[in-house]
């Protein structure tokens, strides 16, 4: 049996992760999309306060921007329907926690207890 793990809610999202992969639940509907997938499991995430994002962390970071026509996640695809951060295989870097700070940034900290601000345009 699959369990799948909660990440983080909010009124209209939920996400949640089946191992590596990331998973956002649309709570009005039936409707899934896949928007992350972490080399180890990923240590969390959260929803923008006003759902225009959401921030998911671990082997670096993916912010999924919430609106149409919601890609499901691939690997080196460029698109403006996400952003990652940390993530080249020559820089790496790992994230145990993040906060959002406004409407336009978030605080990542790193395993080592350092933070980043990240803005998001």
């Amino acid at each position: 049996m699959i369990t799948r793990r909660i990440l983080a809610e909010s009124e209209n999202y939920k996400i949640v992760s089946e191992y590596e992969c990331v998973t956002l639940i649309f709570k009005n509907s039936d409707r899934e999309v896949k928007i992350g997938d972490f080399y180890g499991d990923p240590d969390g995430a959260f929803l923008d306060v006003h759902e225009k994002y959401c921030v998911m962390y671990g082997c670096g970071v993916i912010v999924y921007f919430l609106h149409n026509p919601f890609e499901e996640y691939l690997y080196d695809k460029n698109t403006e329907q996400w952003v990652e951060y940390g993530r080249e295989p020559q820089n790496i870097l790992w994230f145990e926690n993040a906060r959002q700070i406004d409407n336009n940034s978030f605080e990542i900290i790193t395993e080592n207890g350092n933070t980043k601000i990240i803005k998001i345009n």
